[in-house]
């Protein structure tokens, strides 16, 4: 078993609001019982935290950019809280175009050769063209939506005041129109979308039930259910959709079946639609089920009518109460275990629209803590163990061709995806993402031989459910890039040092060292002996070919992100390996290869290259960040370790500038987090906190935030959201550096942004197994409880707070200030 879920006990905070201190209550898990915020106390009076584990609104969600989502890793669901007819937009993990398939990559590996010849003769804009003609001949599939539910109530509705909300805490959406109160949540435990449905009045509840979908489909009703059956094209990405293959196959099928149980009042069916009335309340459990059996193996080639049917047996039999305490119980497990809290102000009480419209300019603190919270919710709520690894929607999608197929891009919106998972702790969610890697590296061992002659495995920067590795079509500055196994071999390396699980890593290496296999086959050598990577492209950007003057996109010696990918490629694995204490014959290639790689360069600004020369830069304001990497997330530059080049890419972020894409911005805050400028951190969090008409003409590259905070590339995308928790928790919480004898530093609030001179976080992670709580009052720590799975020396590090200890299982408490 690949992945090794961790369990922290839980642990409650209670603090004084004249001398912080905190006392402990060690606990073994949650109650059914246990009061609401439980880790939530707060340390002075008056401080509020609701608002930030809430979202509520005064009108109906008037298009999907205002709607709410819910999740369990495999149904989502997004509600839009209507009066009169409500719509619920559904999603399933495994619905995507197409189905197994393989490719020839026949003449590659020439063509490769042909573009470093056109690189070696300094012909970059031929180069660029050759690539993108050449070489780039398939392309990944994309998501695909699962349907839509529509209530269309009976009858006008009582007067009331209206609100519709979503309880982070409780993973509940509900609406209140008058007299009806209606809850929605989708359950992990008993996997099933739930809605329950009261009237204040009783025997006033009722509504009609239809369900369609975008995609081919029936609707039909048995034995009382309404269900309906679909299929997936066998192809839909950007402008095309192909239903069926040569063969006259479709892709997966699907089904959504719907139940509705009536509490005093009745059910009937007919019509393509099911309809209650008369009712004191009414229950409706949807069901979601596909075809699906695996990334290489082809779709079973049913509607999956009998497992829908069982999900909603066991649902039913459960009643509506233990549901919902079931779903409650089980998220909040996960949910608690940490929280962020800051300073409110007036305007923190506002509904969410409203409060991001009142905060343009100068947002509240609060949130950002609001982020930091829905980062996780929605991280939870989207990648489980066993799930699909969140996409670029997360599971949320409602287009038959989204933007960008909603695929997994793996140059760095996958990698975001799962920044969180462990300072944030959540690791469990990042099990799908360690299951795709294991499946891709099976996929792109392929890759590796047919394309390049290589070892180990590859892949490019595009992938699906059927864990596509070959480079996408399009244009070298994106399809060309065939080191995201890399990047995402990190994710690996990380996992082993924030939690210690020897065998996750022992089981896991085999990845890493096919990744640097790869990696050493792709270098090639310049004419000084040097080392780097031909042809090599910084993903999405360009500069201006100095013969030409045309924007080219590819270089001839390693671009500065291949080179830290590389590096720190090599490096992990000699870490690995003396980890594990194997005797690993690769090492006697990747040393003397790290020796020869070539460094990123200066240039005449003081900035970090991007490219193996300073070229002009075509988009010297463009939104990726790939030469900064060696920065965040990596740590091949520090005040420490290599000062030089931390500096450059210090400057090269100043003229990179702080408004960009949402996810730009998330990489942004989290360099600026790396850098110890709180200052700047907080002008990219107002540009991030923007709010964004979803009905405007806007810049694809213009970012800010939907009114459900769902991020803005603009269009939607999920990375923003999930990597914020990480980008906060740096400015907060950082244990990247390491001091002269090895003892991991944990510097605390080294990038505190103006207005948080108070707050606590808890349950944050930490390397080397450290879990830890913190609050703080007057920008200095008032208090620290620390923990970890095993006794480690830990040097604290703070503005007039320093001391080292050894932390273990029991926690520890220090204060500092009074």
């Amino acid at each position: 078993m690949l992945f090794h879920p961790i369990i922290i006990p839980k642990q409650t905070a209670v603090v004084n609001s004249r001398a912080v201190f905190f006392a402990i209550i060690p606990a073994a898990g949650l109650t059914a019982g246990a009061p609401r915020c439980t880790l939530l106390e707060t340390f002075r009076e008056g401080f509020m935290t609701n608002g930030q584990h809430l979202l509520f609104y005064r009108n109906p969600a008037r298009c999907w950019e205002e709607a709410l989502p819910l999740g369990n890793g495999r149904i989502g669901a997004m509600v839009y809280g209507r009066a009169d007819e409500e719509l619920i937009e559904l999603n399933e993990d495994t619905l995507w175009g197409g189905r197994p398939r393989s490719f020839d990559g026949g003449g590659y590996f020439e063509q490769l050769g042909e573009a470093r010849r056109l690189l070696r003769e300094r012909r970059f804009a031929e180069a660029d063209e050759f690539i993108s003609s050449h070489m780039l001949h398939y392309d990944s599939e994309g998501y695909l939506p699962a349907g839509r539910l529509k209530l269309r109530f009976a009858g006008p509705l009582p007067d009331g005041e209206y609100r519709r909300e979503l309880e982070l805490s409780e993973a509940v959406a509900a609406t209140r129109t008058g007299g009806l109160l209606c809850e929605w949540f989708v359950s992990a435990p008993h996997q099933v979308l739930v809605m329950r449905c009261t009237a204040t009045v009783p025997g006033t509840a009722g509504f009609a039930l239809s369900l369609d979908s975008p995609l081919r489909h029936t609707v039909g009703i048995e034995a009382g259910d309404l269900f309906l059956n679909g299929v997936c094209p066998v192809h839909a990405r950007g402008d095309e959709i192909t239903e069926t293959d040569a063969e006259g196959r479709g892709g997966i099928r699907f089904e959504i079946r719907a139940r509705l149980l009536a509490e005093g009042g009745t059910v009937a069916a007919g019509a393509g639609a099911l309809t209650a009335s008369g009712a004191d309340s009414i229950q409706l459990l949807v069901a979601i089920r596909s075809d699906f059996r695996g990334w290489n193996r082809e779709p079973a080639g049913a509607f999956p009518a009998e497992a829908c049917r069982a999900d909603l047996d066991r649902a039913a039999a459960a009643g509506s109460d233990a549901l919902r305490r079931a779903h409650i119980e089980e998220h909040q497990l996960y949910y608690r275990r940490s929280s962020l809290e800051l300073p409110e102000d007036a305007a923190d009480a506002l509904p969410t629209d409203e409060r991001l419209a009142a905060g343009t300019g100068a947002p509240s603190p609060a949130l950002a803590a609001l982020l930091y919270n829905y980062g996780r919710y929605l991280l939870l709520a989207s990648s489980r163990p066993g799930t699909e690894p969140a996409n670029l929607q997360g599971i949320w999608n409602r287009h038959t061709l989204p933007p960008w197929g909603s695929n997994y891009t793996t140059n760095i919106n996958l990698e975001m995806n799962y920044w969180s998972a462990l300072p944030a702790n959540l690791a469990e969610c990042a099990e799908p993402l360690f299951r795709f890697l294991r499946e891709a590296a099976e996929a792109g061992k392929e890759t590796a031989e047919r394309l390049y002659h290589a070892r180990g495995w590859c892949l490019h920067h595009n992938s699906d459910l059927w864990r596509f590795t070959y480079p996408a079509t399009g244009q070298a500055r994106w399809a060309y890039w065939p080191v995201a196994g890399l990047w995402l071999c990190r994710h690996i390396c990380e996992y082993y040092r924030f939690t210690g699980n020897l065998e996750f890593l022992r089981e896991a290496y085999p990845l890493l060292r096919g990744s640097a296999a790869f990696a050493l086959d792709l270098l090639t050598g310049d004419e000084s002996g040097a080392l780097g990577t031909s042809p090599s492209t910084s993903p999405e950007n360009g500069f201006l070919d100095p013969e030409s003057g045309r924007t080219a996109t590819v270089c001839a010696c390693g671009s500065s992100m291949d080179l830290e990918l590389i590096r720190e490629c090599f490096l992990n694995l000699a870490e690995a390996a003396a980890e594990l204490g194997l005797d690993e014959p690769l090492l006697a290639e990747s040393e003397p290869a790290l020796a020869r790689l070539r460094r990123p360069g200066i240039g005449e600004a003081g900035q970090l290259l991007e490219y193996d020369e300073a070229y002009e830069e075509a988009e010297p304001h463009h939104r990726h960040l790939s030469h900064l990497y060696g920065v965040y997330p990596g740590e091949l530059f520090t005040p420490d370790c290599d000062p030089e080049r931390y500096e450059a890419a210090r400057i090269s972020l100043i003229r990179r500038g702080d408004r960009s894409t949402g996810w730009a911005m998330c990489w942004r805050l989290a360099l600026w987090a790396r850098f110890r400028d709180g200052g700047r951190a907080e002008a990219v969090l107002k540009e991030f906190l923007t709010p964004v008409d979803p009905a405007a003409e806007t810049s694809y590259q213009s970012g800010g935030i939907y009114p459900n905070l769902l991020s803005a590339h603009p269009p939607f995308q999920i990375d923003a959201n999930l990597g914020i928790p990480a980008a906060i928790a740096e400015l907060l919480v950082q244990s990247h550096r390491r001091s002269a004898d090895g003892t991991m530093i944990l510097d605390l609030l080294p990038a505190l942004p103006p207005g948080w001179e108070e707050g606590k976080l808890t349950g944050v992670r930490a390397r080397n197994g450290v879990t830890l709580d913190l609050a703080w009052k007057n920008s200095r720590v008032a208090a620290v409880r620390i923990r970890a799975a095993k006794p480690v020396k830990v040097e604290l590090n703070a503005p007039r707070f320093t001391r080292r200890v050894e932390a273990g299982p029991e926690a520890q408490f220090l204060t500092s200030y009074q």
